[in-house]
């Protein structure tokens, strides 16, 4: 398994948290399982190689944009597989694709539905693409003409989003309103066209994701865990970590040994070790 990230270019960078990479090898006797858990931030993904299924048999397109996600599912491959992704800022996608990111959310849509014979073209130079630099090379290129015809500008509401998604204490939603000039009301309705849920769902989800990207080789205990991400107690934590990964944390720690990103996580059954 090999998984690393790009960072995207200086001018791109309030856009687009980063490039990844996500290579490995399955067979019919050894395939890949992976659990796709509740997301705060879209990710737009691109098959370079292999294609992923559903249990119920239904195959990733070679390109998608995932929206925000608050459930999770299981995809498996039996191929040698290759996968280039932008993990993206919520409100790229009002900039990018100039819909609103609620339209996207807990949603996939594949590329060429997304952006007609314009995103067919795209597909096209990805995957032609010699190497992995050379696709973030287009991919910025493609998205900065994007946004140089955008106007979708607002960026109190997303320093607001960002905040939301780098801090490790719960925000107060009425102060995040304070600080864009905005009514509660107001805040929140651009709030959801920008992040695609509303401003507590998606600290919800957020907070989630912090437990999972920072996770070392030893975590503490689940208490201490859960006080260091904001959550009021343990029974709150992990109440928010089965809805969001379906996975029981104590058993998702202890089965999950190396401090890798949550996309080369591979799936295990959690439910036995409750």
């Amino acid at each position: 398994m090999n998984y690393y990230t790009i960072a995207p270019p200086v001018k791109l960078a309030e856009y687009v948290q980063f490039f990844w990479v996500l290579e490995g090898s399955a067979t019919p006797v050894n395939p890949f399982f992976h659990r796709v858990m509740a997301e705060s931030s879209p990710e737009w993904i691109f098959y370079c190689k292999g294609q992923f299924e559903s249990p119920e048999g239904q195959r990733t397109p070679l390109s998608c944009l995932s929206g925000q996600l608050q459930d999770f599912k299981k995809l498996y491959t039996s191929n040698d597989f290759c996968l280039f992704g932008i993990y993206l800022f919520p409100y790229a996608i009002p900039g990018i694709f100039g819909l609103p990111a609620h339209a996207l959310s807990d949603q996939t849509v594949d590329t060429g539905t997304l952006l007609g014979r314009e995103g067919q073209l795209l597909e096209q130079k990805i995957f032609a693409a010699a190497d992995h630099m050379q696709r973030a090379t287009i991919i910025s290129q493609f998205i900065l003409q994007r946004l140089a015809k955008s106007r979708e500008t607002d960026s109190a509401v997303f320093t607001s989003i960002r905040q939301i998604l780098f801090s490790s204490a719960a925000l107060s939603i009425p102060a995040l309103a304070d600080s864009c000039c905005l009514s509660r009301r107001q805040f929140e309705r651009r709030f959801v066209h920008y992040a695609g849920y509303s401003p507590k769902h998606f600290q919800r989800i957020a907070r989630f994701n912090a437990v999972i990207k920072g996770f070392d080789k030893r975590p503490g205990s689940l208490t201490e865990m859960a006080y260091n991400c904001g959550y009021y107690d343990q029974s709150h934590f992990i109440h928010d970590f089965r809805l969001f990964s379906g996975y029981n944390p104590k058993a998702f720690f202890k089965n999950q040994k190396d401090a890798i990103d949550y996309r080369a996580f591979e799936e295990f059954n959690s439910w036995s070790e409750d």
